[in-house]
């Protein structure tokens, strides 16, 4: 038997060679064809051109992530399935007849699950022939119904979100879903369309800022208005307080309790470590008035200052001793220690 296969195969080696050498050369010819390679957040779609007794609806399969080896005769689809940003400016014409351009801003990703759905029916070129025109129509069919000036200042919002829920909402058969929705044949999951900017005609577009700044100027006006009044009704809520504290208090406030608070203000200031004179009020129930002077002027204590007050006004009558020249006003009193 040994013998035999070597013959055979000194027979044949120079056509096993010669098949072996073809086939090396056609793997390197075809590799691009043969061996693909998806990247990371990809997912690819490959197509097989014959079918099989044993597979007759067999015609496409789903691809992960890594090399992926296919027939030369069979075609290969990769699919970015990340979540994508597309910018695109539409053409409109408002409500009351108004030709502008819209620029919108949407955000989308694709379902891995259903990529052989979508190459099948739409193809890789789901962005141009899908995505832009439904959104397009979606925005001429709204904004129609706005005026420009609403789209420009408070309907924007609102314009956004109707916007996305009829792209989004199953009414237009493009297999495009919402971020929550879970249904079988949607290819395309919509994140998000805003409208980054609004075109206007310049004339109008100053008309329409100049009539929000002289709007904005009223509500100034309206806001100064509005917090004079408070501050009118706070004074005079202040106002009557004070009246009627003054009413309640007054009767009770004497001149005797008047003069004992001026008598314990004057002993909390003889108290003090500051150097002062006392000069005393030539009424019978004046207060005393400290004041400064300067260093090395002896300062009386509190007692002999208690003393001096409570005492009986005997200064009706000149002391020719201690004043020889009468120049000393009844009832005032100079002290110093």
């Amino acid at each position: 038997m040994k013998n035999y296969l070597n013959a055979v195969f000194r027979r044949f080696r120079y056509g096993f060679i010669f098949t072996v050498l073809i086939l090396v050369f056609l793997l390197i010819i075809l590799w691009d064809k043969i061996v693909y390679k998806v990247p990371d957040g990809h997912e690819a779609v490959v197509w097989h051109s014959f079918r099989f007794p044993w597979a007759p609806n067999y015609h496409a399969e789903l691809a992960g992530e890594g090399l992926v080896f296919i027939w030369p005769w069979d075609k290969f689809y990769l699919y970015d399935v990340r979540l994508k940003t597309h910018n695109e400016t539409y053409q409109v014409v408002s409500q009351e007849g108004l030709h502008f351009d819209i620029e919108m801003t949407f955000r989308w990703r694709v379902v891995g699950e259903n990529l052989v759905e979508l190459n099948h029916e739409v193809g890789l070129d789901y962005l141009q022939s899908m995505l832009i025109p439904e959104i397009g129509s979606v925005l001429r069919h709204v904004v129609a119904d706005y005026r420009a000036e609403a789209l420009y200042t408070f309907e924007r919002n609102a314009v956004q979100a109707r916007i996305y829920e009829e792209v989004t909402g199953g009414s237009l058969p493009n297999h495009i879903g919402a971020r929550a929705n879970q249904e079988p044949g949607i290819t395309i999951v919509l994140q998000d369309t805003l409208m980054t900017r609004i075109e206007l005609p310049e004339t109008l577009q100053t008309a329409i800022e100049s009539k929000l700044a002289e709007s904005e100027m009223v509500a100034q006006y309206q806001f100064r208005v509005e917090r004079e009044r408070l501050e009118s009704e706070r004074k005079q809520i202040e106002a009557e307080g004070i009246r009627n504290f003054q009413e309640t208090v007054a009767p009770a406030i004497t001149d005797s309790y008047l003069q004992w608070r001026g008598i314990e203000a004057t002993l909390q200031l003889a108290e003090s470590d500051n150097a002062k004179v006392v000069v005393i009020g030539n009424s019978a129930n004046g207060l005393p008035l400290i004041l400064d002077t300067a260093e090395g002027v002896r300062r009386p204590d509190a007692a002999s200052i208690s003393a001096s007050l409570t005492e009986p006004d005997t200064a009706d009558e000149p002391d020719s001793a201690s004043d020889p020249g009468g120049t000393r006003q009844p009832g005032s009193e100079v002290v110093q220690q």
